[in-house]
């Protein structure tokens, strides 16, 4: 298996997605010295760190975390640009590697991707949360249902706004469709960046008028923590 490894790296030149230094045998889309430098947040899956507490001042979140601490122009900024905008989208699943562990504590039953709108949706090729929401379901037995949530309308990109306006821009853009009761069942909100967490509150009320004795918990791939 090694040695089909190796020959398969130097036909396919596998590089780290960060660093373009040749991958061993056993790395895969990022290079240990780059996972190394990684700010990763350690936070557990609960309802006990920061992020938990902004979610839920928001909206009714069991539980929540995140993987990486993200900045813009740092190792987390340039590996989701690389997810977003440069179609590298082997790094959703990677990421998802690193946070399942967190989520055994309290395995969810159903894993559900923030979606994007369509027009978005043809313009890249792909849902960057959906490989990372994938990877999660297989890594906890969950059932992964990829378009239980629909984005009706497109909005602007948020990052020039407001708290207030990312709240009106997305509190009436997302409907949930689905036949099954998931009463009393653990969902998981999947996203990739968390900055105010307005897209992540809107949908979860959504969700939690629908099934009220649901428990909808959150997990990311980073948190831009507010200063």
């Amino acid at each position: 298996m090694k040695l089909l490894q190796s020959l398969l790296d130097l036909v396919y030149s596998r590089t780290c997605v960060l660093c373009a230094r040749p991958l061993t045998h056993d790395e895969d889309v990022i290079c240990r010295r780059c996972i190394d430098e990684l700010p990763f947040t350690h936070y557990d899956f609960s309802d006990r760190h920061k992020l938990a507490r902004i979610l839920q001042a928001k909206a009714p979140i069991h539980k929540a975390t995140s993987l990486l601490f993200y900045s813009k122009t740092g190792l987390s900024g340039k590996l989701i640009h690389k997810l977003k905008y440069h179609h590298h989208a082997r790094v959703g699943p990677r990421l998802a590697d690193f946070l399942a562990p967190r989520l055994m504590t309290d395995p969810p039953h159903i894993i559900l991707p923030v979606p994007l709108h369509p027009r978005k949706l043809r313009l890249r090729g792909y849902n960057q949360t959906e490989g990372f929401a994938r990877r999660l379901a297989r890594h906890t037995g969950a059932r992964f249902v990829p378009n239980a949530l629909r984005k009706r309308r497109h909005t602007p990109s948020q990052t020039t706004k407001s708290p207030w306006e990312r709240w009106q821009n997305v509190s009436q853009g997302f409907k949930l469709r689905t036949r099954s009761n998931w009463n009393g069942r653990h969902i998981l909100l999947t996203d990739d960046v968390i900055t105010t967490g307005a897209t992540l509150a809107a949908i979860v009320q959504i969700i939690h008028h629908k099934f009220p004795r649901a428990r909808i918990s959150v997990a990311s791939m980073a948190f831009n923590l507010p200063h």
